[in-house]
C-alpha cells in the first residue's frame, strides 16, 4: 500500500492527522510494574526509608529531596530492549511514523543529547536505553509543580526547525505508570498541532524547563485529558501543545517519555 493510500485509508492515520495524538496499547502490565520498580530505585537514592511506594513518594520527600530525585541532568532510566522492542514492533506507532516519514525508522536518544548538551550521539549511548520519567506531587503539597502549556524539547528552535524541514523528532510518547484516571493523566489540545504557534507567544521565565506560552495564547485552545487503563500510551506530535495537568489526585504522578527521532536525522558519531 503506497504512501497516499495509507493515509487515505487508515483510520489511525486519519484520526491523528486531524487531532495529532493517538491512545495505543503498547505495554503490558508486568512492563509497567519493571518500569515502576526502575524509577522507584532511582528514587531510593534520595529516600532513606524501607517501606514506600512511588504513589505515596510526595510523603517521604520535601522540596529539596524532590529538586534531586527530578534534577534535568539525571531524571532518566535506562530500560532492558525488551521495553524498547515492545515500542518499535507496537503496530500503530509504524502506522503513523510510515504515513509521516514513510518508514519507521526511528531513535531513542540518550539524555545529553536530549537535552542539547551534545550535538551528537554515539551507538555506546543509544545502547543505554535512557528514557525521560517525571514525578509531580498532587496539588496541594508545596513542591508540586506542572509546567504550563509548551511543545516538546526547545519550542523557538522546533518551531523554526520544523518550518525548515529539518525537526529531527516527530513523535512523544507518554506512559502513566502510576495515575491513569483524568485526575493525573496528560493534558492536551487535540488539534492543535495543526497550528504555526508563534515563537511571540512563549513566555520568558527560567521556571520551567520547557519553554512555555503565555496563558493568554493557550487559553484560546480546548484542552482535555483522558481515562487510560496501565500499558496505554499517548502518542503525539512534536507540535501539539501539552502541559498544565495539575495532579488532581492523592496520589504522586508518576509517567514515562520517550521522544522517537528520525533516524536519519540524529548525528551519529
Amino acid at each position: 500500500m503506497s504512501n497516499e493510500n495509507l493515509k487515505k485509508k487508515n483510520p489511525l492515520v486519519n484520526f491523528y492527522n486531524k487531532n495529532g495524538y493517538l491512545i495505543i496499547k503498547v505495554f503490558k502490565n508486568e512492563e509497567i510494574k519493571y518500569i515502576h520498580s526502575l524509577i522507584k530505585k532511582k528514587a531510593q537514592n534520595h529516600i532513606k526509608k524501607l517501606n514506600w511506594d512511588l504513589s505515596n513518594y510526595h510523603k517521604f520527600v520535601d522540596a529539596n529531596k524532590h529538586k534531586q530525585v527530578i534534577n534535568s541532568s539525571t531524571r532518566c532510566i535506562s530500560v532492558n530492549k525488551k521495553i524498547i522492542d515492545k515500542i518499535k514492533n507496537n503496530r500503530s506507532i509504524k502506522i503513523i511514523l510510515k504515513s509521516r516519514w514513510k518508514h519507521s525508522n526511528f531513535i531513542i536518544p540518550d539524555l545529553n543529547y536530549l537535552n542539547g548538551i551534545t550535538k551528537t550521539t554515539s551507538r555506546k549511548n543509544l545502547r543505554k536505553n535512557e528514557i525521560l520519567f517525571r514525578i509531580v506531587a498532587p496539588k496541594k503539597i508545596s513542591f508540586s509543580l506542572s509546567a504550563p502549556p509548551h511543545l516538546d524539547l526547545n519550542a523557538g528552535k522546533i518551531i523554526n526547525r520544523k518550518k525548515e524541514g529539518k525537526t529531527p523528532v516527530s513523535f512523544s510518547l507518554w506512559t502513566p505508570i502510576v495515575g491513569f484516571s483524568k485526575k493525573y493523566t496528560l493534558n492536551f489540545a487535540p488539534g492543535s498541532h495543526l497550528f504555526n504557534h508563534p515563537i511571540g507567544k512563549i513566555e520568558n521565565q527560567n521556571k520551567y524547563i520547557s519553554r512555555t506560552f503565555d496563558k493568554k495564547y493557550y487559553k484560546k485552545f480546548k484542552f482535555k485529558r483522558l481515562n487510560l487503563k496501565p500499558g496505554e500510551c499517548i502518542l503525539f506530535d512534536i507540535n501539539l501543545l501539552h502541559g498544565g495537568a495539575e495532579n488532581l489526585g492523592n496520589k504522586t504522578r508518576v509517567s514515562i517519555e520517550t521522544r522517537l527521532y528520525h533516524k536519519n536525522k540524529v548525528r551519529i558519531k
